[in-house]
């Protein structure tokens, strides 16, 4: 009877701190009973991802776990929201979701921007090394050599340390393993936690010494929510002492020694209210110089890819226009076939398949400026073979037929009399597509390429000053592309002169 009694007032106990947890929460919190936590799921194992053997059971993962563990305490559901791992903090911020619960590290970056909770998790990293890199046995054989890094992440921190290192931001984990398989990369650094979870689908890869480093993962809050903070530290604490959450990392095999240090009183209280007291992307700190000089640098590169590709595309799409009018039946086909295929099908689809899909045959791999510069080539050749056929079907019959009386061979009606009008015709619309393309060229970012709009997604998501830096950026693109947008206008003035 005594058991039966001291379980009873455990259990009372337990109600009753659940309901204090719950009335520490904001108004509104305990109004709608729930809290919106945003995390991404695409490639997130172990953290939050969809079972690949039970597809229809829902999300699965320890952070998963975790979020209904702090329901349980708080008194409310919580209820994820699918956000791009790399956007966390400015989701947050738009108040789209409540908190991050996401592998969210406490890094300076983001304890300048948000509130942390208390650590939930201490994590170490491990470096994997390719197949083709034996020579490398820590981080400083990597000097000269490209490394691939979750952007925004404590690796990519680790790294920026480092000079020399050539490192490459991805915005998942598992292109960066991918391209260590492929040789494109000689290493990625990743949390244990990630390099784990993704060993199955790369046997190629082989760890290099022992993990390393004792880093923390933790909620993160709007700044404006101080209570919001206090009550999940609250939750955090009561899980860590009942046990709960030493009993979820074990159920996903997470559970190290360094766990124990989470109730340390230098561990728990290492961000809380100093987080809100940090400095701020608004203070002056941010430098504007290095800024300034990084746009730049990817708008040189913007334009580069530009230039180059739009090339490639004027090339390739009048001789695809040629094939298809003038060309044998096999080559009439192959250019129908090759214009709808590539009109027909996303760009960012081509991209991916272009750079990861050949990737993975060794004689087919391209650099990531090479596969984004071919890329937007072949998909803007499909537009610019239409242009070029309209243009050659503009020519009066008569011309062409008059240059055949006279002798003249196909290739050389096609090359003196039809092509030179085709293509003054086709000036003005090529233009437009080519300020087209000069816009659609950010999505190279998705390869690994650097350029204007990934160099801003990376400075505004380091420093917060998302308006500041995009009206700069958009101010980058005009500068570049009203010029062409001018000429086009006067070449379309100068036509009109022509046939007036």
């Amino acid at each position: 009877m005594a058991h039966v009694a001291s379980l009873l007032a455990f259990l009372l106990l337990l109600v009753d701190g659940c309901a204090l947890f719950a009335q520490s929460l904001p108004q509104r919190y305990r109004e709608t009973g729930e809290i919106r936590w945003g995390a991404d799921a695409e490639g997130g194992a172990p953290f939050v991802f969809v079972d690949p053997n039970n597809p229809r059971g829902g999300e699965v993962g320890f952070e998963v776990d975790l979020a209904a563990e702090l329901g349980r305490v708080l008194g409310v559901r919580f209820r994820r929201v699918q956000v791009p791992y790399e956007s966390l903090v400015q989701v947050l911020d738009r108040g789209d979701c409540d908190v991050v619960l996401n592998g969210f590290e406490a890094t300076p970056a983001r304890r300048a921007l948000v509130r942390l909770s208390r650590p939930y998790y201490v994590f170490q990293q491990q470096l994997s090394v390719g197949a083709k890199f034996a020579d490398v046995r820590g981080l400083d054989d990597l000097v000269g050599k490209r490394v691939g890094v979750l952007g925004q992440s404590q690796s990519h921190q680790l790294l920026l340390a480092r000079p020399g290192i050539e490192i490459v931001v991805y915005e998942s984990n598992v292109t960066a393993y991918e391209d260590v398989v492929n040789g494109r990369s000689a290493a990625s650094l990743a949390d244990v936690p990630i390099a784990r979870a993704l060993r199955p689908m790369f046997p190629q890869l082989r760890d290099v010494g022992e993990p390393f480093g004792a880093y923390h993962y933790c909620l993160g809050v709007r700044r404006s929510e101080p209570e919001l903070q206090r009550a999940l530290d609250a939750a955090i604490g009561a899980l860590l002492a009942d046990g709960s959450l030493e009993r979820i990392y074990r159920r996903w095999s997470l559970w190290t020694d360094a766990q124990q240090t989470l109730g340390e009183p230098a561990v728990a209280y290492a961000y809380g209210d100093a987080a809100g007291s940090a400095t701020t992307a608004g203070d002056g700190a941010f430098d504007w110089g290095m800024a300034m000089a990084l746009l730049g640098q990817g708008a040189m590169r913007t334009f580069g890819i530009s230039v180059v590709s739009f090339a490639l595309a004027v090339l390739l799409g009048m001789a695809v226009a040629l094939w298809r009018l003038h060309g044998p039946r096999p080559l009439r086909w192959l250019a129908v076939v090759y214009v709808e295929l590539l009109r027909g099908t996303p760009i960012l689809v081509q991209m991916l398949l272009l750079y990861y899909g050949l990737g993975s045959i060794e004689w087919l791999q391209l650099g990531a400026v090479e596969a984004g510069v071919l890329g937007l080539a072949l998909n803007y050749a499909a537009y610019e073979a239409e242009i070029y056929r309209g243009a050659l079907l503009a020519i009066p019959r008569g011309q062409r037929e008059a240059a055949m009386a006279l002798g003249f061979t196909t290739a050389q009606m096609l090359r003196h009399v039809v092509v030179p009008q085709a293509l003054r015709l086709s000036l003005a619309p090529s233009t437009n597509d080519f300020i087209a393309l000069f816009k659609d060229s950010s999505i190279v970012m998705v390869i690994t390429v650097v350029e204007l709009t990934k160099q801003y997604q990376m400075l505004a998501n380091q420093s917060g000053r998302f308006i500041v830096l995009g009206l700069v950026t958009s101010g980058l693109y005009l500068a570049m592309s009203l010029p062409l947008a001018f000429l086009a206008r006067r070449w379309e003035r100068a036509m009109e002169r022509d046939h007036a």
